[in-house]
């Protein structure tokens, strides 16, 4: 199956890197010709709790070279998402089929501006990764890829199989993928964390466990992550908000060294994806006339940092 990974950030690196070490097809689009040039000559090296490897891998900015991918991964940020759908519009053959990789929400539906629905599966990894460099690569938690339907009962016979063919590739690379006929669910479970965490360690500054050794952001995570949950009810996703608290508290213990990639990109004064998670559930919520006053608050502390560094 011929793949490619758009986007070489640290989770489109892992990939790239785990496809290509199993001997997969796959190639790697950048935009930036002199990182593709400098991933075309050294590779990629991923630094693991497990293992560490290399592997080189064929990087490009030439969407012509990934026009008969069979299925594109896209992993950039939610922000970008117009961006890229616009660019492969026209590039790609229309047998191809898209799936987003993606933090937050909205990124079914921003690629379903640009293409038709049966062509995008949606699905969602609770791999940690960190890029320590151009194609360096920390994999610092070993997780999951679940995948699906971008939207329920769309895919043709051909995109089912596709998608059967696409998890069984992935799986076969070490990648512990699996089908899964409620793709929203987990979308949603993968919000939770995202929701609880994120935000809060960016505005603080604190690696992920942090957020267990003080009191007070207890009382903030549980109360985004049950505002969360209530959103979700609205649009017919049924979480329980105590398991969700529970579970957003165990990734912190799991991952208590981490630091979020909300954190990185503020450390980097890069533009988060704020407005793709919390940012999402406040809108959410607004259209189905609630509010969710604690995930505004937190969406507009990021929003202040990032308005300050990027002035």
């Amino acid at each position: 199956m011929r793949i490619s990974v758009i986007g070489p950030g640290a989770i489109g690196c892992l990939l790239a890197a785990y496809l290509a070490r199993a001997g997969e097809q796959v190639s790697l689009l950048d935009y930036r010709p002199e990182r593709a040039a400098l991933l075309n000559a050294k590779g990629i090296t991923v630094h693991g709790v497990r293992e560490d490897f290399h592997t080189n891998v064929k990087a490009t900015t030439d969407t012509a070279e990934i026009s008969s991918a069979a299925v594109l991964i896209v992993c950039v940020k939610a922000c970008n998402t117009a961006a890229v759908a616009s660019l492969l519009k026209d590039a790609i053959s229309s047998e191809s089929h898209l799936l987003t990789l993606q933090n937050g929400l909205g990124n079914v539906e921003k690629l379903g501006e640009f293409f038709p629905s049966h062509r995008i599966f949606a699905g969602v990894t609770s791999n940690g990764a960190t890029l320590l460099g151009v194609g360096r690569v920390r994999h610092a938690g070993y997780g999951e890829i679940w995948v699906g339907e971008g939207i329920e009962n769309s895919s043709t016979p051909v995109g089912q199989r596709k998608l059967q063919n696409l998890v069984a590739v992935l799986d076969r690379a070490g990648l512990k993928a699996q089908l899964v006929d409620d793709i929203q669910t987990v979308l949603w479970r993968k919000l939770v964390v995202n929701v609880g965490i994120n935000a809060l360690t960016a505005v603080l500054g604190v690696a992920n466990g942090v957020l267990l050794e003080i009191p007070q952001c207890q009382d903030i995570v549980q109360n985004a992550v049950t505002e969360t949950v209530q959103v979700a009810h609205c649009y017919g996703v049924h979480l329980d908000a105590t398991e969700e608290i529970d579970r957003v508290r165990e990734v912190c213990s799991s991952t208590a060294a981490n630091i979020s990639s909300m954190l990185q990109d503020v450390n980097q004064k890069k533009k988060t994806e704020i407005d793709y998670i919390n940012g999402a559930v406040v809108r959410m919520a607004a259209r189905r006339g609630r509010v969710s006053p604690v995930n505004q608050v937190l969406t507009a502390l990021v929003q202040s940092l990032e308005t300050g560094y990027l002035r």
